[in-house]
């Protein structure tokens, strides 16, 4: 494991950065000149150590949304039987297993240690062994240029302090012709449950503000375009997909939300249990009020971008 969640001094402003848009209290952008500049967002949630604190967790209640968009990914891109194919910030490898079901030989990478554990566990446990795990930087790929036929970053690129690079080195790693799908988060009014966790973050912590729309980030489906083409990439196109989870409860819907969050893994580390216990008792409550009656529905919104690398 990389760290774990005390090493972050601002254990609870991170929670301000689990989604994308403007943040009260980000730290000061490096000073850059030329476009890269607007690509750089730093944060902590683009450090390894959150993710290794919440992999568990991750694994358990963030699957159930992500194989939903995983699938709608796979789809927009052909993926074909024995073909080479890169999974890079792949967590424990929601997508990467669903690649390797469809017999593609898969290189799944994330900075994240437990994260690959979990991942490496769950292969050791199935009949899955065309996929090689690697422990790396989705900024610098430690694969040859021109080694795949397709490449994934599923909310995981938007993450990455410098997002050019990110493209760049997908760009590299994949043969002519071959096909690039990244996914970002839309904007929280598109994404009633991520929603639900800011307003009751707020609700919690009156300074702690719900980000707002952020047109300069990838919540706008046209820079998601626009940084592909930059990169290189032709017939660019974005789709949106929005898919509903159901819910029994509202302490259910607490439980998912905080457990998969790696924001929220480093606020909950700064607190006592018993104090945690009571934040939890009035974020269930506040969630109740706010989304009952229970059993409810609520949905999530992703841009799912495509690209091709030209063949000449």
């Amino acid at each position: 494991m990389h760290g774990n969640c005390s090493d972050f001094r601002n254990g609870a402003a991170i929670v301000e950065w689990a989604f994308q848009g403007p943040k009260t209290g980000n730290p000061p952008k490096p000073k850059l000149s030329g476009s890269r500049r607007s690509h750089l967002k730093m944060n902590d949630l683009s450090k390894a150590a959150p993710w290794d604190c919440v992999a568990n967790g991750y694994e358990a209640s963030a699957k159930l949304v992500f194989t939903q968009f995983a699938i709608a990914a796979m789809d927009l891109v052909d993926i074909e039987p024995g073909q080479d194919v890169a999974d890079i910030a792949c967590g424990p490898g929601t997508l990467t297993t669903l690649l390797a079901d469809r017999q593609a030989r898969v290189s799944a990478l994330d900075f994240s240690m437990s994260m690959l554990r979990i991942l490496e566990r769950n292969l050791s446990r199935s009949d899955l062994n065309a996929v090689t795990v690697h422990h790396g930087d989705g900024q610098a790929l430690p694969f040859e240029d021109s080694q795949f036929d397709a490449a994934f970053s599923l909310f995981g690129l938007m993450f990455f302090p410098d997002r050019a690079a990110g493209y760049s080195e997908m760009y590299r790693t994949l043969r002519k012709g071959g096909m690039a799908c990244i996914s970002s988060w839309a904007q929280l009014s598109l994404c009633p449950l991520f929603d639900v966790m800011a307003q009751t973050i707020a609700r919690l912590d009156p300074s702690r503000r719900p980000p707002t729309y952020d047109i300069s980030s990838l919540e706008n489906p046209d820079v998601l375009v626009a940084e592909m083409q930059a990169a290189g990439f032709v017939d660019v196109s974005v789709h949106r997909v929005s898919r509903s989870f159901a819910f029994p409860s509202a302490n259910q819907l607490w439980h998912d939300l905080t457990e998969g969050s790696a924001p929220v893994s480093v606020m909950r580390s700064r607190m006592s249990a018993e104090a945690w216990n009571a934040v939890s008792s009035e974020a269930v409550r506040f969630v109740d009020a706010q989304v009952g009656p229970f059993p409810t529905q609520l949905g999530a919104t992703a841009w799912i971008a495509t690209g091709r690398k030209p063949l000449a």
